[in-house]
């Protein structure tokens, strides 16, 4: 089997997608251009017959020569091991035949649309002097896009300008052979213009126009027989399209289209204006300038001279020779091929077998078991698979134990193996949504970790595995990483500590010392954490800060002396005194009021300023009389001071003191 084999060092053959009379096509991959091409091998039975070598060669060098959107392109032809084959285009898509079987009759536009670009292909090959000499809708494959691309120049043949191959053996489908094909007479671009007729014809019917019980029954129709005009069998044609089907159908090659770009022309014509009539020209306008005799005055007498009407007479025999001498030759065909079906009788009795089991074997395997029965095998499908390995057969069809005849198609479904996904970046997705894209995928979840992390939010994907971007096969797990969000700490206590020691304690923990203020303390020495923010054991993210307030040192009692004797009440604060003190009384009565300084009140403010953070913060505020004379006011504080004392708002005294 040529299943797995490498032809050249390049071509990977990986399937058969086709088969035909002298070959068999595979599909392969072209390893060194990377892309998917088909193959076609000359079948084994063949290699050593010359005629069939040569046959095979001619189609190589014939379509290699040909470059044309609507004719499927060769790559490369080659010999390794008596493997003869040739490299050609993969096209997706069907054959028209195949298409015309699941449509029926096809609208005419879209008819005329393929037919152009059928003459299109022709056209381009009857250039380069190229005949197709089989043009059938098996041989003609649209792709999805309904391009046309004219395969299978298998029986094709180069012609020179100067000379017309004549045909040894009839080769083409019978339903679409010319007659001159039918008759075994000469061959030339319009055999190829009356097949495509036969090939519109049943695009517009929906069937082909001459049909039997036999070949040679075929044969002869096309020889003798006139077409039912199309639009008899199908009415919504234009008469124009009508006229032009007919042309190519003629039985005279001179009577039908010149060449393939004057049907183009006309088809054109008719796809664009379908009721205005075309031109029915029956000469070339490339042929060399001839005398076209007429007929009718010829066999009347008429009063053409003697050597015309002896030409005419002979020309009227060698026709009627050749018609008799073609109906003997059929009529020994028919008995050959009728003696041969007879003595071949029991070679048609087709043994039974049971079909074997080749699921879950490679295809290798169960080509090599069903060769042994007899049997043929055709790849309907290959299908990704998570259950079967790669080029493993997944199904049957008949199944196995089933009984069949030898040579039957098996019909098998091949495992491509595990679809190959690409993993999606899922970091910075909430858990539900990843969980939902890796399903949707046909992939699976695999472990689900919670950390903690700084940066991502709590129920976030901070990371997977496998990472993103990397090709797995279908039902790989992917494991995620979610987050939890920031770390907690716990705050420790840092109250009694040093300032010092507290730092070191904040640093080890990620954490670290936020706003430090100072206050005095009953309790604690001077630098001595007395209080924070947060509280121990509350809870902190890495790097937080923790506000701290020390002691500014330990609270003492110091006596501030003020000498209220020294101080002499203006006019004014005295009246501005009584006015604050006395608001109920009228004017009058305060103006006469006549009182000695000693009852006069003062209000007394005592200020201390802060050496380290230079706050000021008043400690004492009351009013005395001046008649109180020396005053010892006791005051708390820490540490060296600045301390103000104020007499109604008024500096009196500004000294250090110290609480040490």
């Amino acid at each position: 089997m040529l299943i797995g084999k490498i032809l050249s060092n390049r071509y990977e053959i990986i399937e058969q997608i086709g088969q035909g009379g002298m070959a068999i096509v595979y599909k392969a991959r072209d390893q060194l251009l990377n892309r998917y091409v088909a193959i076609k091998v000359l079948r084994p039975e063949f290699v050593n017959d010359e005629q069939f070598i040569k046959k095979f060669k001619r189609e190589s060098q014939a379509a290699a020569s040909l470059s044309h959107h609507n004719i499927v392109n060769i790559y490369d032809i080659g010999v390794q091991e008596n493997i003869h084959y040739i490299v050609m285009e993969l096209i997706n898509g069907k054959t028209l035949k195949e298409f015309i079987q699941q449509n029926g009759r096809v609208d005419w536009k879209k008819a005329v649309h393929i037919a152009i670009q059928i003459a299109s292909a022709l056209e381009h090959a009857h250039k380069n002097h190229i005949i197709h000499r089989d043009i059938k809708p098996h041989n003609i494959i649209l792709t999805q896009e309904e391009v046309v691309k004219v395969a299978d120049f298998g029986i094709a043949r180069a012609i020179t300008s100067s000379t017309i191959t004549q045909v040894t053996d009839t080769m083409g489908s019978v339903h679409y052979l010319s007659p001159e094909q039918a008759r075994g007479g000469f061959v030339n671009e319009k055999s190829d213009l009356y097949s495509l007729g036969i090939v519109l014809y049943e695009m517009i019917t929906g069937e082909v126009p001459f049909k039997g019980d036999t070949s040679v029954t075929v044969a002869l129709k096309h020889i003798q027989e006139e077409v039912v005009p199309p639009i008899k069998i199908n009415p919504s044609i234009p008469e124009s399209l009508n006229l032009v089907i007919l042309r190519l159908l003629k039985k005279n090659p001179d009577e039908r289209y010149a060449n393939a770009s004057v049907l183009i022309k006309d088809l054109n014509h008719i796809y664009l204006e379908p009721e205005t009539p075309i031109m029915q020209n029956d000469f070339d306008e490339n042929a060399p300038t001839q005398v076209t005799p007429i007929i009718g005055k010829i066999e009347e007498g008429g009063n053409d001279n003697k050597e015309d009407k002896q030409k005419y007479l002979k020309h009227k025999k060698t026709k009627k020779f050749s018609l008799i001498l073609s109906l003997i030759l059929v009529f020994l065909i028919a008995s050959i091929l009728g003696a041969l079906a007879y003595s071949l009788k029991d070679y048609f009795n087709v043994n039974e077998v049971k079909v074997p089991n080749v699921e879950n074997l490679s295809i290798d395997d169960a080509i090599d078991i069903l060769n042994q029965k007899n049997l043929r095998y055709q790849i309907v499908e290959r299908k990704n698979s998570t259950e079967f390995e790669k080029n493993i057969v997944i199904s049957q069809d008949p199944k196995a134990g089933e009984v069949v005849k030898e040579n039957q198609i098996i019909k098998l479904v091949i495992s491509e193996g595990a679809q190959k996904i690409m993993i999606p970046n899922l970091i910075g997705q909430y858990e539900s949504e990843a969980i939902n894209q890796i399903n949707n995928l046909g992939l699976e979840v695999g472990e689900v970790k919670y950390e903690y992390n700084n940066e991502y939010e709590k129920g976030v994907v901070f990371h997977q595995n496998p990472d993103k971007n990397v090709e797995v096969e279908e039902g790989t797990k992917i494991n995620l990483y979610v987050s939890k969000g920031k770390e907690t700490i716990k705050a420790p206590s840092l109250i009694g500590k040093h300032l010092e020691e507290a730092k070191e304690i904040l640093n080890s923990m990620g954490l670290n010392i936020g706003k430090i203020e100072y206050k005095a303390s009953d309790t604690y020495e001077k630098d001595i954490v007395i209080n924070q923010n947060p509280k121990p054991n509350g809870d902190l993210s890495q790097n937080s800060a923790i506000d701290i307030i020390l002691s500014s040192g330990k609270v003492t009692t110091k006596n501030i002396q003020v000498d209220l004797k020294k101080y002499k009440v203006s006019k004014e604060e005295n009246i501005d005194q009584n006015n604050s003190n006395n608001d109920d009384k009228n004017l009058e009565e305060k103006s006469s009021e006549n009182s000695s300084e000693e009852n006069n009140s003062v209000k007394v403010t005592i200020e201390l300023t802060d050496y380290q953070d230079n706050t000021t913060e008043t400690v004492y505020q009351k009013q005395h009389l001046l008649s109180e004379g020396v005053l010892q006011i006791p005051i708390q504080g820490t540490g060296i001071q600045i301390y103000t004392v104020k007499i109604n708002d008024k500096i009196i005294e500004q000294n250090t003191i110290s609480f040490e």
